[in-house]
Formats: structure tokens, C-alpha cells, sequence
């Protein structure tokens, strides 16, 4: 966002982000779920926690301090997919990990 080229190309600022939060989103539900079973239904609720922790994050920090406007901050749809990228990627690693995890609980 800060590089000139990127300063007034959103699409081409969240795109980054987008591939950015792959394996960002991937290693911290690894992460999170070292401590507890993976099940795609834990997934689902890492996600949501996430979403809506985000949200009042961004609502309490970030329109107030840096954007100014709830309905511009709101209102970009580019936000909403990198909100649905999220939700998907911790619902399959809930997913994924259970299949792994299963796996290697049975052959003990």
C-alpha cells in the first residue's frame, strides 16, 4: 500500500494480501490447532472467531483512527472476498489437519 506503484491500485493491494493470507491463514490454524483436535466444525468456529475479533478490531481501531468513514470502510467489496478467504482457508485446515490427525492417532 505504501509503494508508489501500488498507491492507487486497491485491486492490485488486496491481491497481494489475498496471496499473502494463504499461508499466513495455513500456518497459524496449524498453529492453533497444535493445542486442540482439528475438526472442519473447530475450523469453521477458528474462522468465525477470527471475523468477528477482526471486525470489532476494525471497527473500534481502525475506521476511527485511520479511515474516518464506516460506510467507505464498509462499503469495499474487496474486503468482504479477503473475509470469505479467511472463513474458507481455517475451514480447511480444520478439515485438512483432521485427516492427518485421524491418520496418525490410528496407526499408534
Amino acid at each position: 500500500m505504501f509503494s508508489p506503484g501500488l498507491k492507487e491500485q486497491q485491486f492490485f493491494q488486496h491481491l497481494i494480501l489475498w496471496v499473502l493470507m494463504v499461508p499466513f491463514a495455513l500456518v497459524m490454524a496449524k498453529w492453533y490447532f497444535h493445542f486442540d483436535e482439528p475438526t472442519t466444525k473447530k475450523g469453521v468456529m477458528l474462522g468465525v472467531i477470527a471475523l468477528v475479533v477482526g471486525g470489532l478490531l476494525d471497527a473500534v481501531i481502525t475506521v476511527p483512527f485511520f479511515v474516518k468513514s464506516y460506510s467507505v470502510f464498509y462499503s469495499n467489496v474487496y474486503m468482504y472476498i479477503g473475509m470469505v478467504e479467511l472463513l474458507l482457508l481455517s475451514t480447511y485446515a480444520g478439515y485438512e489437519f483432521d485427516s492427518t490427525y485421524t491418520i496418525d492417532t490410528d496407526k499408534k
